[in-house]
Protein backbone atom coordinates (compact mmCIF):
# COMPACT_ATOMS: atom_id res chain seq x y z
CA UNK A 1 0.00 0.00 0.00
CA UNK A 2 0.97 3.79 -0.61
CA UNK A 3 0.58 6.53 1.10
CA UNK A 4 1.82 9.69 0.59
CA UNK A 5 1.33 12.63 3.13
CA UNK A 6 3.05 16.30 3.29
CA UNK A 7 3.37 19.71 5.71
CA UNK A 8 3.28 22.69 4.18
CA UNK A 9 6.38 22.67 2.29
CA UNK A 10 7.39 18.81 1.91
CA UNK A 11 6.34 15.32 0.89
CA UNK A 12 6.35 12.31 3.18
CA UNK A 13 6.57 9.06 1.14
CA UNK A 14 5.14 5.56 2.81
CA UNK A 15 5.36 2.15 0.78
CA UNK A 16 4.54 -1.02 3.27
CA UNK A 17 3.92 -5.00 2.19
CA UNK A 18 2.52 -7.50 4.49
CA UNK A 19 3.32 -10.97 4.33
CA UNK A 20 1.90 -12.93 6.88
CA UNK A 21 3.62 -12.12 9.81
CA UNK A 22 6.08 -9.98 8.08
CA UNK A 23 6.02 -6.35 7.36
CA UNK A 24 7.75 -4.60 4.97
CA UNK A 25 8.06 -0.11 5.21
CA UNK A 26 9.66 1.60 3.17
CA UNK A 27 9.56 5.37 4.68
CA UNK A 28 11.16 8.55 2.99
CA UNK A 29 11.55 11.76 5.21
CA UNK A 30 12.64 15.11 3.05
CA UNK A 31 15.62 16.97 3.97
CA UNK A 32 16.17 18.77 6.87
CA UNK A 33 12.90 16.77 8.53
CA UNK A 34 12.44 14.31 11.29
CA UNK A 35 9.68 11.82 12.24
CA UNK A 36 8.21 9.57 14.78
CA UNK A 37 7.37 6.35 13.37
CA UNK A 38 5.20 3.49 14.78
CA UNK A 39 6.31 0.22 13.21
CA UNK A 40 4.12 -2.58 14.02
CA UNK A 41 6.23 -5.17 15.55
CA UNK A 42 6.24 -8.01 18.19
CA UNK A 43 9.23 -7.14 20.10
CA UNK A 44 12.27 -4.37 18.97
CA UNK A 45 14.33 -8.09 18.32
CA UNK A 46 12.03 -8.43 15.43
CA UNK A 47 12.76 -4.87 13.64
CA UNK A 48 15.67 -4.28 11.18
CA UNK A 49 16.34 -1.04 8.70
CA UNK A 50 17.80 -2.32 5.84
CA UNK A 51 20.70 -5.77 7.13
CA UNK A 52 20.99 -4.26 10.57
CA UNK A 53 18.88 -4.23 13.92
CA UNK A 54 16.83 -1.17 13.67
CA UNK A 55 17.73 -0.14 17.08
CA UNK A 56 21.64 -0.48 15.28
CA UNK A 57 21.13 1.58 13.04
CA UNK A 58 22.53 4.73 12.00
CA UNK A 59 20.28 7.84 11.96
CA UNK A 60 17.59 5.83 13.90
CA UNK A 61 16.79 6.38 17.48
CA UNK A 62 14.90 3.51 19.63
CA UNK A 63 12.10 5.10 21.77
CA UNK A 64 10.12 2.43 23.03
CA UNK A 65 7.83 -0.09 22.26
CA UNK A 66 4.16 0.51 22.84
CA UNK A 67 0.88 -0.73 21.76
CA UNK A 68 2.39 -3.15 19.70
CA UNK A 69 4.91 -1.19 17.85
CA UNK A 70 8.50 -0.01 18.41
CA UNK A 71 8.52 3.51 18.27
CA UNK A 72 11.78 5.53 16.45
CA UNK A 73 13.04 9.08 15.89
CA UNK A 74 14.22 9.15 12.13
CA UNK A 75 15.98 11.75 10.31
CA UNK A 76 15.56 12.61 7.02
CA UNK A 77 16.06 9.74 4.00
CA UNK A 78 14.96 6.66 3.04
CA UNK A 79 14.30 4.14 5.64
CA UNK A 80 13.39 0.32 4.62
CA UNK A 81 12.01 -1.56 7.97
CA UNK A 82 11.05 -5.41 8.00
CA UNK A 83 9.34 -6.25 11.31
CA UNK A 84 7.91 -9.62 12.46
CA UNK A 85 4.08 -9.18 13.89
CA UNK A 86 2.89 -11.44 16.51
CA UNK A 87 -0.55 -13.30 15.57
CA UNK A 88 -2.65 -11.06 17.74
CA UNK A 89 -1.30 -7.77 16.37
CA UNK A 90 -1.70 -9.61 12.96
CA UNK A 91 -5.66 -9.80 13.02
Amino acid sequence: SDVCSSDLYRLIVSHWQRDGHTLDWQVCIPPNATATVFVPAADIAGVTEGERPAAQAEGINFLRMQDRAAVFTIGSGQCQFRSTINRSAAK
